[in-house]
């Protein structure tokens, strides 16, 4: 069965892309990345973008003993790898949150058998479950035996990459370098930021999020053929938020699906899913979740503004449980990733002939520019183990040629 096939048979029980892609991998090759090959190359590599993928590559690099620089748009690194700390009595992961796979991808991405990862994972087995749709709450705790994965317990995706991938890469970053162009027409690699600084390279890797690409935010010279930059245009990345909400107490279920079991594959008007952010956490604090994507979080997004925002859910959440959400409300945050000018949005969405265009805007160009990021990615696209998969895959190919 082909992935778009499963997609479409597992969204209507109701779940989205992001809270599916447990069973996927469970059909997927175990090993997904080789560590050992000849190298051939010594010069110098330049990364664009300090998300998963650009961070992974430099810490790859730095086991391979090459020399390389990450430039980062933004004053920190992690892209759509983001943690709160000061909301809860444990961390908030505002961008990436589940772990998608088993969780032994974690020591594959820090690719050193000597290096023991020490962190809590919990089994995500949410109990309670609901839809609201046409004004009626709807209990559909069936759903429970057909979902399960894996998430952080007293930490998140940005501990991980704090703890286990930053150190190694942390005096090789520039921060607040946003840049706007990638001169590849000569011997070398020329890297231009918007304040004119430029940074040389024998290769370069770019990690931005596919946005950027569409909306030519960096100008490449030469530029991209026109058929490269078709394939990138046909890639959906639409609007995307989420928003935490502190309760005084729990009147909500572990999931809470806002609409009609519908296929999210094919269906335009994207996901909008409450959830339980402390659920199996070991805490005090009632944290409820909203995660959103595509036209469903464009209702939100286009507020301008995160009160408009909150004021907004708020009202949703009143209206579903009877005023409750007002009478207990404690604080809120709201993560707008499409406000964000260095992302602009939520993650890749692909149609039925995604492997023909991952295979042209995830090739390399005249041996000097690479490409790595979630959207690069034909088995694991809107994951962060993706985004590291695309990381192994450039770097062995820079290093295995001179």
């Amino acid at each position: 069965m082909k992935r778009e096939e499963f997609i479409k048979n597992v969204a209507l029980l109701g779940l989205s892309a992001p809270f599916m892609n447990w069973i996927l991998t469970s059909c997927e090759k175990d090993d997904i990345f080789k560590q050992d090959f000849e190298v051939n190359f010594s010069g110098k590599v330049l990364i664009v973008g300090s998300g998963a993928a650009g961070l992974i590559a430099g810490h790859l690099l730095k086991q391979y003993g090459i020399d390389f620089e990450i430039i980062e748009a933004n004053p920190v690194y992690g892209g759509r790898i983001k943690g709160l700390y000061n909301f809860a009595d444990f961390p908030i992961d505002l961008g990436a949150e589940w772990i998608h796979t088993d969780p032994s991808i974690l020591s594959k991405l820090i690719n050193d058998d000597s290096v023991n990862v020490d962190m809590d994972i919990i089994k995500y087995r949410p109990e309670t479950i609901y839809l609201y749709d046409d004004g009626k709450l709807k209990k559909r705790n069936m759903y429970s035996n057909f979902y399960g994965e894996n998430k952080f317990k007293n930490s998140g995706w940005f501990d991980f990459f704090d703890q286990y991938i930053y150190p190694s890469v942390s005096d090789k970053i520039t921060l607040n370098s946003p840049v706007n162009q990638i001169d590849y027409s000569g011997d070398q690699v020329i890297v231009t930021n918007e304040n004119g600084d430029e940074f040389t390279g024998d290769r370069v890797i770019v990690t931005v999020p596919i946005k950027i690409l569409q909306n030519q935010s960096i100008n490449f010279i030469p530029a991209f053929d026109s058929g490269r930059q078709e394939a990138i245009d046909k890639v959906d990345m639409p609007d995307g938020l989420k928003v935490f909400i502190e309760f005084s107490e729990k009147f909500y279920p572990d999931i809470l699906n806002m609409g009609s079991l519908v296929d999210f594959s094919d269906d335009s008007s994207g996901e909008r899913i409450y959830y339980n952010a402390a659920f199996r956490k070991d805490t005090i604090h009632h944290v409820f979740a909203l995660f959103s994507v595509g036209e469903a979080s464009s209702q939100y997004t286009s507020l301008g503004s995160d009160d408009a925002i909150i004021e907004k859910v708020m009202a949703e959440l009143d209206e579903i449980f009877d005023g409750k959400a007002t009478q207990t409300y404690i604080q809120h945050r709201v993560q707008n990733w499409s406000a964000e000018p260095y992302i602009q949005g939520s993650y890749s969405h692909y149609g039925n002939d995604y492997s023909s265009i991952i295979e042209t805007i995830s090739s390399s160009i005249n041996g000097k520019v690479f490409f790595a990021g979630e959207a690069m990615t034909s088995e694991n696209w809107s994951t962060v183990h993706g985004a590291g998969e695309t990381s192994f895959a450039v770097v062995e190919e820079i290093l295995k040629n001179a």
